[in-house]
């Protein structure tokens, strides 16, 4: 993913270790994509790409 963005705010989000294939919890199915610094560890449905 090139560029993602918070759909909530359009802050650019930080990825890396935390955005990974990797499950947040074992409870929670969705992959973390990235962190805004405002709204925390997003997955894809709040992020979009510019």
């Amino acid at each position: 993913m090139a560029d993602p963005y918070c759909r909530r705010c359009g802050a650019s989000l930080t990825t890396g270790l935390v955005a990974t294939n990797r499950r947040a919890c074992c409870l929670n199915a969705t992959p973390i994509v990235g962190v805004c610094p405002e709204h925390g560890p997003l997955g894809p449905h709040d992020v979009r790409e510019d």
